[in-house]
């Protein structure tokens, strides 16, 4: 009886366990959607004081030359190697980043300023 008693506290538990695992997974928001999040405020504290919020560079960017993310044509001439390497290690009057940010917040950023292509109408 005392055995029985042992498998069914085994049994009990074992699914709680599992249960509160398969909860922290689910409310948990998933890798990607923490990166872009991420890559926003990354992008917001150290790139908008140049290149604005939206990618469109404001007035101390277009004096530093910033280039319009949102442009198109930008977008298509940069591989994600040229936006990586700019971010990384400067270009021009733009500072390197390689000792500020992480590999992995350089990289979200890289991919932030893609999606900041402008809408299509």
């Amino acid at each position: 009886m005392a055995y029985k008693k042992k498998n069914g506290l085994r049994i009990v538990f074992i699914f709680s366990a599992l249960f509160l695992l398969a909860g922290f997974f689910i409310i948990s928001p998933s890798h990607g959607e923490e990166k872009t999040i991420n890559a926003r405020k990354l992008f917001e504290y150290h790139c908008a004081k140049c290149h604005g919020l939206t990618g469109e560079a404001n007035k101390r960017g277009k004096a530093l030359k910033a280039p319009d993310f949102r442009d198109p044509n930008w977008q298509n001439s940069r591989t994600d190697e040229e936006i990586l390497h700019t971010i990384t290690h400067g270009k021009n009057k733009m500072p390197k980043w390689n000792e500020k940010l992480t590999p992995e917040e350089i990289e979200a950023l890289a991919k932030y300023v893609r999606k900041l292509t402008k809408k299509q109408r």
